[in-house]
């Protein structure tokens, strides 16, 4: 039977007396890829901060395996834009952090990840200098670095290009197959899911629309339901793409 990693039981957030989340159950267990999809608002990011423990939650509660340290890459994190850091600085926080001296495995598990996300050749820029979305794909890399067992995204493709937003897709994927992380992954768009993804939870307005494997949640209907606009969704390659009025 898997375990289960992190779990939110009757969780409840509120600020200035309104709910925001909830009550919504939730239960990540070893080996899950969780997709959690749903329009701007609708608490995504609040879901994903109290499955990381950084939100307090107004009632229920959050149970995780003991001394859980999830990677996470939150909607908008920059890292620090006034310390004189290098990409390759950033990174290689991901490995250690300020706990202990750098091993050769770490900066082997640092350039291996910039490798992969063609920042080898930045490796030595200022971080403060790049772009967002240059930025953003530095963060990324610090997370592949980082040995944890649990994976915490937040609209990882956001300020990338279509052609990135692919390729972070296909790198997600293959960070999950060959590594067998969990992840859990939130995002507006449902076509970004990886095709290994597991399982899948729609939110609207804080609450559990649907949640099941992609096949069973990602249907017509459901997606429909979720934006409030008639919705088609072509499976390609395993992944469900939502064309908005038959348009796409």
């Amino acid at each position: 039977m898997a375990q289960a990693i992190v779990q939110l039981k009757n969780a409840v957030v509120r600020r200035r007396r309104k709910t925001i989340l909830g009550p919504i159950d939730l239960v990540v267990n070893e080996n899950d890829f969780l997709g959690i999809v749903g329009p701007n608002g609708a608490g995504k990011t609040t879901l994903l901060r109290a499955l990381a423990g950084l939100t307090s939650l107004s009632g229920g509660e959050r149970l995780s395996m003991p001394s859980l340290s999830p990677g996470f890459l939150l909607q908008g994190e920059g890292g620090s834009l006034d310390l004189p850091l290098t990409v390759l600085d950033v990174v290689l926080f991901g490995r250690v952090g300020r706990a202990r001296r750098l091993t050769n495995a770490d900066r082997e598990a640092a350039k291996s990840a910039m490798e992969r996300l063609d920042l080898a050749p930045l490796r030595l820029r200022l971080y403060r200098e790049l772009s967002g979305g240059e930025r953003r794909k530095v963060q990324i890399a610090r997370l592949i670095a980082q040995e944890t067992p649990l994976l915490l995204l937040d609209e990882p493709g956001s300020g990338l290009d279509l052609d990135w937003q692919s390729r972070l897709t296909d790198l997600v994927s293959d960070l999950r197959l060959r590594t067998g992380r969990t992840i859990v992954m939130i995002t507006h768009e449902a076509g970004l899911l990886p095709s290994c993804c597991t399982h899948v939870l729609l939110l609207s307005r804080g609450m559990a629309l649907a949640t099941g494997a992609p096949p069973a949640v990602l249907t017509a209907s459901n997606l429909s339901r979720l934006y409030g606009c008639p919705v088609e969704v072509v499976r390609r390659d395993g992944r469900f793409h939502p064309l908005i009025g038959g348009r796409g």
